[in-house]
């Protein structure tokens, strides 16, 4: 493997640091283009605020004056608006090409660099997201049928004669925080200030392209089959306090109960949900509990588990995703090494568990 690594590395090298600095571009635009759209929604607010602010007779106020209408002048509160969207319109087809063109040579690097690494796998870029199968996972907490899913590439191989699916996607859940958001953009005023920290400020203070940052989840996504018969379902997730608040608050799955397990290692990093507490433990039993925790420090990130119908699904997160480069330099080898520990840690999935 270490030989496809250099050989890879050696290959796209070139096209890596084109790519770095092409997205460092394209970051550059993506701010230019929502700081005017601040700039265009601030002067909205400051419009509709105007006469109640003059009508105070705030001298610290009194440059309102200049965008108030007058006979002399009937479009003084027209003309930044004008002059906001003419700004508005060049950057936003500028950083439109560059989007494109970074995506482009990034997706045509990624196939390129997969394929040299793991030359028998079936790898594909257009392929639809696999939601019937996020759906049936019961890995998210809010994920609906109709939840915006995006796929940004998919791996099949058998090994051993266990077929297994791998896919880098992203999912805008319907959680408590969109919902809360929803809910304010239905109120006059408080929603351009919804729209300004959704849109804006998170745009301009990531160091992600706006195609990621609105993701509830970013990361990998395999299934498949498991020996094991069951009825119901039991899920392994992260232990933290968020995720047992998204459990809980979504009342997608009032039929599950906590399980408690033995093992402490196990017990310390995940939380276990199952419809059934015997099938979890034989689901769960002394040395897949080890697996799993060695699986979670083999991939150095949040990892999620679920069984049922003789099936198994694994994500793990990533906020970059897994068919995506990381948004510093790529200038070093550690890039395609830790591309081929994450796709290479995945096929094995099956032999390790």
């Amino acid at each position: 493997m270490q030989e496809r690594i250099s050989l890879a590395y050696s290959e796209t090298r070139d096209v890596l640091n084109t790519l770095y600095k092409k997205r460092k571009r394209t970051l550059f635009f993506q701010k230019i283009m929502w700081g005017i759209t601040g700039l265009y929604l601030l002067f909205m607010l400051v419009l509709l605020g105007m006469q109640y602010a003059l009508a105070l007779q705030n001298k610290s106020l009194a440059f309102l004056e200049l965008f108030k209408s007058t006979p002399s002048n009937p479009y003084a509160s027209v003309y930044p608006i004008i002059g906001l969207m003419l700004l508005l319109y060049p950057t936003t087809i500028v950083f439109t090409r560059a989007f494109q063109k970074f995506k482009t040579i990034e997706k045509e690097t990624m196939a390129k660099m997969v394929k040299m690494l793991f030359p028998n796998v079936e790898f594909t870029q257009g392929a639809n997201a696999p939601t019937k199968e996020i759906v049936q996972s019961k890995l998210f907490s809010w994920i609906k049928k109709e939840a915006p899913i995006y796929s940004y590439g998919q791996i099949r191989s058998s090994t051993n004669n266990t077929q297994i699916n791998i896919a880098d996607i992203g999912i805008i859940e319907n959680n408590v925080p969109n919902k809360f958001i929803k809910a304010i953009l239905h109120v006059p005023i408080l929603n351009m200030f919804a729209v300004l920290y959704q849109n804006v400020l998170k745009n301009m203070a990531t160091s992600k392209l706006a195609d990621n940052t609105n993701f509830t989840y970013r990361g990998m996504f395999c299934w498949l089959n498991f020996k094991k018969t069951l009825n119901g379902h039991t899920v392994v997730l992260p232990k933290n306090q968020k995720v047992r608040f998204d459990r809980w608050a979504s009342l997608n799955f009032r039929e599950e109960q906590e399980i408690h397990l033995e093992d402490p290692r196990f017990t310390q990093n995940f939380i276990v949900y199952g419809t059934d507490q015997v099938e979890a433990r034989y689901v769960l039993s002394a040395s897949l509990m080890e697996s799993v925790v060695a699986l979670k420090e083999k991939f150095h990130c949040p990892i999620f588990m679920s069984f049922q119908d003789k099936q198994m699904y694994l994500a793990v997160k990533n906020e970059n995703g897994l068919f995506s480069f990381p948004s510093g330099r790529l200038y070093s080898m550690a890039i395609v090494e830790e591309l081929a520990h994450e796709i290479e840690t995945a096929l094995k999935v099956s032999e390790t568990l």
